[in-house]
């Protein structure tokens, strides 16, 4: 499988889709009663520990751009102001930075090329994830309930990013020995219908048969690879597979 582009080919689109992401995830910390809330879908995180972490990510993600190693992990430092307010000015400083650079900057990044865009890319799906992780702990208690959706071709680039980067960087990293043979994924419309296959590649022997296929909607695949839901139309050896391997970040 061919390494996907690091970001959207329009960069002033891809950043205005992060901006989006960003208010977003915003106006759903805006609805937080309890900040000492569970967040279901990430098992020891409260929603405080949570808009955090996404506050400081792109805090990071910031400094990665012009940097030629990874950045060190930011402390988190507030004024006083309230979680939301200061979510909003992590999220303002990354976006200035990336438009200040420009999709060409050099960046340190995880995988491919080593420029600023990656970043736009990355941090939208971050955004995303971590929005429907909000979203979670909102309708499980910890305030006003949001409903989260994503675009189908925005679902099918956050599993292109899953497989063809962060996937490769567990194997590189020896976190994972992969997939001894191809597993394919077949995103279908909710009447059935195919619109686009994407393959994870074998590492852990040869290409060869297809191991297994997981068939669903865009939605359904994407919140699969992280975590935040089944596998549809895998048989549970297949899904045994797929989580043994780290196939998902």
């Amino acid at each position: 499988m061919s390494q996907l582009p690091v970001a959207p080919l329009d960069f002033s689109a891809a950043l205005d889709r992060l901006d989006r992401a960003t208010q977003r995830f915003a106006a759903a910390a805006d609805r937080v009663r309890d900040w000492s809330a569970p967040v279901p879908t990430c098992p020891g995180w409260t929603a405080r520990t949570l808009v955090i972490h996404v506050g400081l990510i792109h805090t990071w993600a910031a400094s990665a751009i012009g940097a030629a190693h990874a950045p060190e992990d930011p402390p988190f430092e507030n004024d006083g102001s309230p979680l939301p307010e200061w979510y909003r000015g992590r999220a303002s400083a990354l976006l200035a930075a990336l438009r200040e650079a420009g999709p060409e900057a050099p960046a340190w990044t995880l995988w491919g090329d080593r420029v600023a865009a990656f970043w736009a890319r990355r941090q939208f799906h971050e955004t995303a994830v971590h929005e429907f992780d909000l979203a979670s702990a909102l309708a499980a208690g910890a305030g006003d309930p949001v409903p989260w959706s994503i675009p189908d071709d925005l679902a099918i680039d956050g599993l292109r990013e899953v497989l063809s980067g962060f996937y490769p960087r567990q194997v590189r990293l020896g976190r994972t020995p992969g997939l001894p043979a191809v597993v394919r994924f077949e995103v279908r419309t909710d009447d059935g219908e195919t619109v686009a296959t994407l393959d994870a590649p074998a590492f852990g022997g040869e290409d060869g048969p297809v191991l297994g296929i997981v068939a669903g909607t865009a939605r359904e695949l994407y919140l699969a690879v992280w975590g935040r839901g089944e596998f549809p139309g895998a048989s549970p050896e297949l899904v045994e597979t797929i989580r043994g391997t780290k196939l998902t970040p």
